[in-house]
């Protein structure tokens, strides 16, 4: 018989350090890690709860043809699979729905919304595996909107959440890193392409008083590595550039750090759905400058956890970063008020709990509170 714990298929997953992967990991840790995760071959089984690579494509069309296969076969094993793909594993789990296999949970983030939504075709199919699927669940409001905008159904949000973790004390995180303690850091943190906005913070910092002793922190790899190396040239403040941290270096710089700034921006064919990243600056309490744009708008308190500011604008995010580090008692305040409310509304145990209810409820009743 099939039990009520869901089989997860999903492109995506740890070790892999994208924004699905993390969702999707970090669930399945807060549930006990007793859930199944059918993930690519090629992927391997580094990662919470029960792996089972699988091989998801093949040469001829429709390449994806395969996970029609994977979901079918799912339902000997459980009663409801959870996605996290719109296009092309909410395809396959439609199509396997109507031909017998199990109800689908799929889970948008807001990059696989747009993608979904670029052609008219895709919209119809995008409706129909909305329709189909036992519950709809978004990352945020503003994913919910776009959902909605397309497909006319609501959507269950659940949003994304940070593990509290240690930090260690700002002046021990600077003795290990040899950072003065009279310097001001803005450290940011993603992976560089261009909505991610580290050319905008470049620019900002750059426009910062030479009178004060200040270095820009980017952590992260990715296509604007080059660009952003040669705008960082001629900088009067010193810019780091750091392409392969580890998770406890990356920790270390969220301690010695003064502020957070990472200015995301909405592209033609990208959004941020939310922004885990934002979380973690809370939790290591500092205030957040970052663009006012998708959900980011959830993550980040404006004027309270932190400042939301016009991505496009790089003399506002300069405004911003000149009023966060002149005032050291704003930088805390805003640190501790952001710090709370992580710890208090962005717990992954609540985010699990509300799946649970999703997984056990009927159709009519999944979208419930």
């Amino acid at each position: 018989m099939p039990n009520q714990h869901p089989i997860i298929i999903t492109l995506d997953y740890p070790p892999e350090r994208g924004g699905v992967a993390r969702y999707l990991g970090e669930l399945v840790r807060a549930s006990g890690e007793d859930i199944e995760v059918i993930v690519p071959a090629s992927h391997g089984i580094d990662g919470p709860g029960r792996m089972v690579p699988k091989e998801m494509f093949r040469s001829a069309w429709p390449r994806w043809w395969p996970i029609v296969g994977i979901c079918r076969g799912a339902k000997q094993r459980t009663k409801k699979i959870i996605i996290s793909h719109i296009l092309p594993v909410g395809t396959a789990a439609m199509i396997s729905k109507l031909f017998g296999g199990p109800a689908y949970i799929i889970i948008c983030h807001g990059l696989d919304v747009r993608l979904a939504s670029e052609t008219f075709w895709k919209r119809c199919l995008f409706r129909c595996i909305v329709w189909i699927a036992h519950c709809v669940v978004a990352n945020s409001k503003s994913t919910a909107k776009s959902i909605k905008e397309v497909t006319g159904n609501d959507a269950k949000i659940i949003t994304p959440a940070v593990d509290d973790m240690a930090f260690l004390s700002r002046s021990d995180a600077r003795v290990r890193l040899g950072v003065s303690e009279d310097e001001h850091i803005v450290l940011s943190v993603g992976r560089l392409i261009e909505r991610k906005g580290a050319a905008t913070v470049i620019r900002a910092v750059k426009q910062l008083p030479t009178s004060e002793k200040i270095e820009l922190v980017i952590i992260g790899d990715g296509p604007e590595l080059p660009r952003i190396r040669k705008l960082a040239e001629g900088s009067s403040h010193r810019i780091r550039i750091i392409t392969n941290a580890s998770d406890e270096h990356v920790r270390e710089w969220y301690a010695a750090a003064n502020v957070f700034c990472l200015p995301v921006m909405e592209t033609t064919d990208d959004v941020e759905g939310f922004g885990i990243v934002f979380l973690e600056a809370a939790l290591a309490g500092l205030p957040v400058v970052a663009g006012r744009t998708g959900g980011v708008v959830e993550a980040v308190v404006d004027r309270e956890t932190g400042i939301l500011v016009d991505p496009l604008d790089d003399r506002e995010v300069a405004r911003a970063l000149t009023l966060l580090l002149g005032d050291r008692d704003r930088q805390r305040e805003m640190g501790r008020k952001g710090r709370e409310r992580a710890l208090k509304d962005f717990r992954w145990e609540d985010r699990w709990e509300a799946f649970r209810k999703v997984i056990e409820r009927d159709k009519r009743t999944c979208y419930e509170s």
